[in-house]
């Protein structure tokens, strides 16, 4: 079975739709009509999509949602996205477009597509959708995908190299704390994970990240296809990685005027592979995430959403800078003060108070002296 694990659904806008469009989601917006004129997006409605496939040989696709910053406007993706399911469903799985900001009335949408025919969440986006991995909401709405047993996909750019319309600025590291903090949870994380797959051949690393499946999805534009496959293969376990097309985006704008998918199937094809690993890049491994075919589930069991309900009542000085801050905000004035940041990108989860402190040229007596003004501070 050959199954795309993430395209799109785009059919053509006429001028006044891409106005409309462009007003209601300007990130999207953004991306696919460019003020440079110049954009790489295709668009393909439904017929278009089944002709292409039958072509390449393609057995589903899974329809990603695009991460849409208004609730409205999920809505409406997801009423599309369940017309499709309900008219094709052999050939079309989707996942819900959800932004987790909208609190209760998320995970309301969120039963309202499970129930409607959608089978995951995705593909969203906290920096374009305006939320964190941390916060509460977008929490309660991992441990309802854990519950209920779907995948969720989170969007991920890599984190160097040059700029482009749309690579977004979350830290690989909250990926990672995500992924180590819900075990439980099928996550899916696009374009090769921003490479942090390539983190994987650590051993500890690889043990955090057991829960985490990759697409393949836009890779040409970003790695060069034998390359990214030949290190990918080194780093995972092939049942990890999914192929992803990010149909109909144009993935070799050079030569490529119309959306295909095999453009990109043909250079995975050259490259080779045992069919045994193939078969489940290409379709096995995502049929098991869907349940198309059996698959060894483990039990759910679920952390706390309240992110703090289990925690000590002082500060030592091993805990992390950023745990601190958010369980005892009265402290986050104390870090302020001593100059340790505990909010900006530069803060990793994993960084203790003791650290951080060492590293502004505190020494001990002061790096004391600085945890008994935190536990002051918390009363």
């Amino acid at each position: 079975m050959r199954i795309d694990a993430h395209v799109h659904y785009l059919p053509p806008m006429d001028a006044e739709e891409k106005r409309a469009f462009q007003h209601q989601d300007p990130y999207w917006g953004l991306l696919i009509y460019p003020p440079t004129g110049h954009s790489i997006q295709g668009f393909a409605d439904a017929h278009r999509m089944l002709h292409d496939m039958d072509h390449a040989g393609i057995d589903r696709v899974v329809i990603q949602g695009e991460y849409r910053r208004h609730h409205a406007s999920c809505q409406d993706r997801n009423d599309t996205a369940i017309v499709l399911v309900s008219q094709h469903p052999d050939r079309f799985t989707a996942f819900a477009t959800i932004q987790p900001l909208a609190g209760q009335a998320s995970l309301d949408e969120l039963k309202r597509c499970l129930d409607g025919g959608l089978q995951g969440v995705g593909e969203l986006n906290p920096y374009a959708q305006g939320f964190t991995v941390h916060h509460p909401d977008f929490l309660r709405m991992v441990e309802m995908c854990i519950t209920t047993g779907v995948p969720l996909n989170l969007h991920v750019s890599e984190e160097v190299g040059h700029y482009y319309f749309g690579k977004s600025t979350t830290p690989l590291r909250e990926y990672y704390w995500l992924a180590t903090e819900y075990p439980e949870l099928k996550l899916i994380l696009a374009h090769w994970g921003g490479g942090l797959l390539f983190h994987e051949i650590v051993p500890s690393v690889r043990h955090g990240l057991k829960n985490v499946w990759y697409d393949t999805a836009a890779s040409p534009l970003l790695y060069p296809t034998p390359a990214v496959f030949n290190l990918a293969l080194q780093c995972v376990d092939p049942h990890k990685i999914l192929f992803g097309s990010d149909y109909p985006l144009l993935l070799y704008p050079s030569r490529q005027k119309e959306p295909d998918f095999t453009s990109f199937l043909q250079q995975i094809d050259d490259l080779g592979l045992a069919a045994d690993v193939y078969a489940d890049i290409m379709g096995n491994n995502m049929a098991r995430l869907l349940g198309l075919v059996p698959a060894d589930t483990p039990p759910v069991t679920l952390r706390q959403t309240e992110a703090f309900d289990k925690t000590p009542n002082r500060i030592d000085a091993m805990m992390s800078v950023r745990y601190t801050a958010e369980r005892w905000p009265d402290t986050q004035a104390v870090f302020e003060r001593h100059g340790i940041p505990w909010q900006d990108t530069p803060v990793p989860f994993w960084e203790p108070v003791r650290q951080a402190a060492a590293a502004r040229g505190m020494d001990l007596a002061a790096q004391e002296a600085l945890i008994n003004e935190l536990n002051e501070a918390i009363g």
